[in-house]
């Protein structure tokens, strides 16, 4: 599993994606597999109602993320979701997108699957985060989603992988803040610089403080 192409159990994808991942009221999962993200220290505060056909993934499963659906039409027949939840889904890829177009898992996809997916994630109302490489079919289904790209090392070479949103991270409040940064030294001198800031306000008059507060608040609302 996690030789696969795909895989996210690598600590630069955890980080890519837990930078773009909103505070939620539920959280869920749609595409197990090892559960990389799903059971990353960065996510430890969400618990991930998850789906996965293949029963060997059980294995895998932790506290913080439970298997519960077989498969991921069932999960999201069997709940009603809002726009305060968050459903994370790594589908398999398209055979077009993988270098050598071989399957990998034990329950693919074919191009039907894949448009019955899509079309299950542009109707649902509330924020999902979809990892897939950019092709054609993608990019049509999701034309009004934020896709951002990610290159990663794999042990089959570098390999250039996708994330799809149907909502702008900027703009919301991020489950975990502690990643951060585009590389280890970028995360490090942001963890320094927030460090430093901390230490800095917790040295001020308290009314003075209070009024930096405000103007915050009051820059944030213009």
């Amino acid at each position: 599993m996690k030789n696969y192409i795909g895989n996210k159990d690598f600590s630069n994808v955890i980080h890519f994606l837990v930078n773009r991942l909103p505070k939620s009221e539920r959280y869920f999962s749609l595409f197990y597999g090892s559960g990389g993200l799903e059971k990353s220290i960065y996510t430890a505060a969400a618990h991930f109602i998850c789906a996965e056909k293949n029963p060997d993934c059980k294995k895998y499963e932790t506290s913080m993320s439970t298997i519960e659906y077989y498969d991921y039409k069932d999960l999201l027949e069997e709940n009603v979701f809002t726009q305060e939840d968050f459903v994370f889904a790594d589908p398999p890829y398209m055979f077009s997108t993988r270098r050598d177009a071989r399957k990998y898992y034990k329950f693919e996809f074919d191009l039907n699957d894949h448009i019955e997916f899509l079309n299950y994630m542009i109707s649902l109302p509330c924020r999902i985060m979809i990892t897939h490489p950019e092709c054609d079919l993608y990019n049509e289904y999701l034309k009004d989603w934020k896709r951002v790209d990610l290159k990663y090392m794999t042990q089959q070479g570098w390999f250039t992988d996708s994330v799809y949103m149907n909502y702008e991270p900027d703009e919301m409040e991020l489950l975990n803040y502690d990643c951060l940064g585009n590389d280890f030294v970028d995360r490090q001198r942001i963890k320094r610089q927030r460090k430093n800031i901390v230490n800095k306000f917790k040295n001020l008059d308290p009314l003075v403080l209070k009024a930096i507060i405000k103007d915050l608040k009051n820059e944030c609302l213009v």
